[in-house]
């Protein structure tokens, strides 16, 4: 799949969330996560976390905002957006190579016939070239 360009964000959802209740350092690491989460196609370790945002990371686990599964962090919201686009991906691309496919057979008898009638065109006029002239004007040609 491409790069994932954007994800969804409700302002709202934010105001009136818990994290507003949180330092704003709290805060800004979190948006951090969340944009480097999805840049990696929400796969992200916990090291890689500790990494990114050494002194909040503790804050954001007890907050549950994110949670730890088999070492690796997940956002809940984040995931479910991004089954939503894998899905859509994969209708759009199976979508895509049915019609590929049928405009690929649809050309291949497309061209089988066009070739047949250009045959049969070159044939009909294969002494096109020929320069033609009237009975009276071949008389005076001839004399």
């Amino acid at each position: 799949m491409k790069e994932l360009p954007y994800f969804k964000f409700y302002p709202n959802q934010w105001i009136t969330g818990s994290i507003m209740f949180m330092d704003l350092d709290v805060q800004g690491a979190f948006l951090k996560i969340c944009c480097y989460y999805w840049s990696k196609e929400c796969n992200l370790s916990r090291d890689q976390i500790k990494t990114l945002v050494p002194n909040q990371w503790s804050k954001l686990l007890d907050s549950e905002l994110l949670m730890i599964d088999d070492d690796n962090i997940r956002i809940k919201w984040l995931d479910e957006q991004f089954e939503e686009r894998k899905a859509a991906h994969i209708k759009r691309s199976n979508a895509g190579r049915k019609g590929g496919l049928a405009t690929q057979n649809k050309h291949s008898l497309t061209n089988a016939k066009a070739l047949r009638k250009d045959k049969i065109i070159k044939d009909k006029y294969a002494n096109d070239n020929l320069l033609r002239v009237d009975a009276e004007t071949q008389k005076l040609l001839d004399q």
